[in-house]
């Protein structure tokens, strides 16, 4: 069965030049548009920070919003302006023209690198929209999702009159369940209230466990086990 193309606004004259280089995925066209050269260029030069979620290019794995699947991919997650790029054959950065419904950065070179897989298609909240990537970090009838959203601002240090451009981040975190979603706040009594039931095995579960909810890891424990409730 014949791949489906992702075409990237692609001149005709270099369609065949790229189909014939890239080999790590036939089927996939790129294009040499001013866009796509300019994705990875001189937009955060001198700024303090980083735009991306890691700065190197990742292994990983893509899903369109039409169920195709590509694999072994050079990815980077630019998080200020949440475009997922990719490393083509020329070493230029491209973006998807067609819609990416999910991503994993599996880094397979790598065996202890832990997978980490963004997904959008979430109901709009606290300025996202249902193009928004959220990192899944617990999966299932109730996901526990993770926004880190950067931004560009203008920063001055005390007593200075030179403005420098500075990246700031800020994490969030939410419960989606049963098509809606909730922003948390990584306490006990946040993460109860939006759960909404089976109040007593989660009290008693936290407590014989030891968990602290402002930890990632028994944050995840805690929505993992609440999936497993009936």
């Amino acid at each position: 069965m014949t791949k489906k193309i992702i075409t990237l606004l692609l001149p005709c004259m270099l369609t065949v030049a790229y189909k014939q280089t890239y080999a790590q995925q036939p089927g996939v066209n790129f294009s040499a548009n001013s866009e796509g050269l300019t994705v990875n260029g001189d937009l955060y030069k001198d700024m303090n920070g980083s735009p991306y979620l890691f700065n190197d290019w990742v292994k990983g794995n893509i899903q369109l919003e039409d169920g195709t699947i590509y694999n072994n991919l050079n990815l980077k997650y630019d998080q200020v302006r949440e475009l997922l790029i990719f490393l083509a054959d020329d070493n230029t950065s491209k973006r998807f023209s067609a819609p990416v419904k999910a991503f994993t950065l599996t880094n397979a070179d790598d065996k202890d690198w832990p997978r980490i897989t963004f997904r959008n298609g979430f109901k709009a909240i606290d300025g996202g929209n249902e193009k928004t990537y959220y990192e899944v970090l617990a999966d299932g009838n109730t996901l526990l999702l993770k926004r880190t959203e950067k931004k560009i601002v203008d920063e001055r240090a005390p007593g200075s009159l030179i403005v420098s451009k500075q990246i700031s981040a800020t994490t969030k975190y939410y419960i989606s369940s049963n098509n809606r979603i909730s922003k948390i706040k990584k306490d006990k009594k946040s993460v109860l209230e939006v759960l909404g039931n089976k109040q007593s095995d989660l009290e008693t579960y936290i407590k014989n466990n030891n968990l602290n909810l402002k930890e990632d890891a028994d944050l995840i424990r805690l929505i993992e086990y609440y999936n497993t409730l009936k």
